[in-house]
């Protein structure tokens, strides 16, 4: 019973209204309503505050809604492990990733983890750095893909591989440049940028400024494809990550330039999931694809790794199997 109760109040501040949750959960109002009412009987207290059409959390009513999604998705999750069970090789998966990731990292990675395990599905979010350790805490995503390392006391961070930034400019602009700017002419040149305050822009301005340059910005996108639309046309230069221009480079499209006395610059891309995730074999698989991709050392996965590759090993089904059985920590 308060399982549902519970769901019911999740789906009231989800949907705004006693009146959509009640459409949404298929039930009659009065229903939602004394489902409700026996909530802020049982906890003694109200939880939510009714101001014409719109619903107020009161502040226990947030401690409750907080909670509440932690448990429904543990109550889920569970009934996975058990289907995963009963079910060897099938079920879902949550992954969070900031933008970057998704499109010029994630895909690859996908299609191995897909070919191996067929009938496992995954779901990608994305959102911001925040927004995906957020995700990860609360466990709404059993895996996010940050573009930094993550140092927070609930999560384990585990760092893929270093994306070095590259300055970038249109080939016909390469031909009137030298093949090694000093810091000087770099000073002068017109930057097409990302926009504030994002994260690469923050970094790139911190780094640029600790050399003396104050970039002239001549236009401010938050994609990666108007930037570099706007490098390709001529009319500017951009520091970016090489992830998001690998194949512009290997085509021809764009072109890099070298900077004396600036040194190489890269940002590590992470993966990070909860300090004690609910293991299934689902993300087992789903971690043992990204380290053996990335070629992780053993030393950098999460500690409980290895205890759970014992128990998974006794399954009907076992997310390694596709592994080397080589491969020791």
């Amino acid at each position: 019973m308060i399982l549902s109760h519970l769901k019911t109040f999740v789906r009231i501040i989800d949907a705004g209204s006693l009146t959509r949750a009640a459409e949404q959960l298929s039930l009659t109002q009065p229903a939602v309503t004394k489902q409700l009412a026996a909530l802020e009987e049982s906890f003694q207290t109200r939880l939510v505050i009714r101001q014409g059409r719109r619903l107020r959390l009161t502040p226990s009513g947030e401690v409750l809604y907080h909670y509440a999604k932690r448990i429904l998705a543990l109550v889920d999750q569970t009934y996975e492990a058990i289907a995963e069970i009963e079910r060897p090789g099938q079920g879902e998966i949550d992954l969070g990733a900031v933008s970057t990731i998704a499109v010029f990292s994630l895909p690859k990675v996908l299609a191995i983890f897909t070919r191996n395990f067929p009938s496992l599905r995954v779901r990608v979010h994305i959102g911001e750095i925040q927004d995906t350790l957020d995700k990860v805490i609360r466990q709404d995503v059993a895996v996010g893909l940050v573009t930094v390392p993550i140092v927070h006391p609930q999560v384990d961070s585990v760092p893929l591989f270093q994306d070095p930034v590259r300055l970038v400019v249109s080939p016909e602009k390469a031909k009137k440049l030298p093949r090694e700017l000093d810091l000087e002419e770099l000073s002068h040149m017109e930057f097409i940028s990302y926009q504030t305050p994002s994260r690469f822009r923050a970094f790139m301005d911190g780094v640029l400024e600790q050399h003396g340059i104050i970039p002239h910005v001549l236009m401010e996108f938050n994609s990666h494809d108007l930037v570099k639309s706007m490098v390709k046309v001529g009319l500017g230069v951009a520091f970016v990550p090489e992830s998001v221009v690998a194949e512009d480079l290997a085509n021809g499209s764009l072109e890099t330039i070298r900077v004396k006395n600036l040194p190489p610059l890269a940002r590590t891309t992470s993966l990070i999931l909860a300090k004690d995730p609910p293991r299934s074999g689902g993300l087992m698989a789903l971690l043992t694809t990204f380290f053996d991709h990335y070629q992780v050392e053993p030393r950098l996965w999460p500690p409980w790794y290895w205890e759970t590759r014992a128990y998974e090993a006794a399954l009907p089904w076992n997310p390694h199997q596709k592994e080397s059985k080589e491969r020791k920590p």
